[in-house]
């Protein structure tokens, strides 16, 4: 009797996978010579429609590779890099996208362990996006072991515009290698 009641629950279990299995199918076809119709995907945000962008110019302001320690005292912004002059070769109406991938060491001089660390977007002199990106570190630590990292993106309008880096750190800290990245886009 055991083995007819496991062979009817198999049959059972098989049957109804396959009836889920061809219904979930016919909910995603579409009729006889058309496409299937995608599944739904609900989500809380509008959908973004890509655009193509053409690189146009790369900047790089780095330190490497014999970056020195310098102080990064709380509450103070201390410039990365020089001012940089970049072009927007956009025609007149048109933007440029302008992006800036920054990284920076650390190591955290102060005795908090929470200790945020900012890099800071500048155009033409303008704060464009500045947030807290990593920080930490070891209270009081001897060894650069916490690392801010960003990616910011703005518009600006043709010709020329400056872009700097900064960085900015709550309760202090020394920084080391750094890097500071600008691409100039056009759609």
């Amino acid at each position: 009797m055991k083995f007819t009641y496991k062979r009817l629950l198999a049959t059972g279990v098989l049957l109804a996978s396959i009836a889920a299995s061809s219904g979930l199918a016919t909910a995603q076809t579409a009729e006889a010579g058309q496409a299937p119709v995608p599944p739904v995907v609900m989500s809380a945000e509008p959908a973004v429609t890509g655009v193509i962008h053409v690189l146009k110019a790369t900047y790089i302001s780095t330190c490497l590779p014999n970056c020195p320690i310098f102080a990064i005292p709380a509450g103070t912004p201390v410039a990365l890099d020089a001012v940089t002059t970049i072009n927007c070769p956009a025609k007149v109406g048109k933007t440029c996208t302008i992006t800036d991938d920054a990284w920076i060491e650390l190591q955290n001089t102060s005795s908090t362990t929470n200790n945020p660390e900012a890099l800071g977007f500048y155009v033409d002199g303008k704060d464009a996006d500045f947030l807290y990106d990593g920080g930490g570190g070891t209270p009081g630590g001897f060894y650069f072991d916490a690392i801010a990292h960003k990616t910011a993106v703005t518009t600006v309008g043709p010709g020329k515009h400056t872009v700097q880096t900064q960085t900015y750190s709550v309760s202090g800290a020394n920084g080391n290698g750094w890097t500071a990245t600008y691409r100039v886009y056009v759609p």
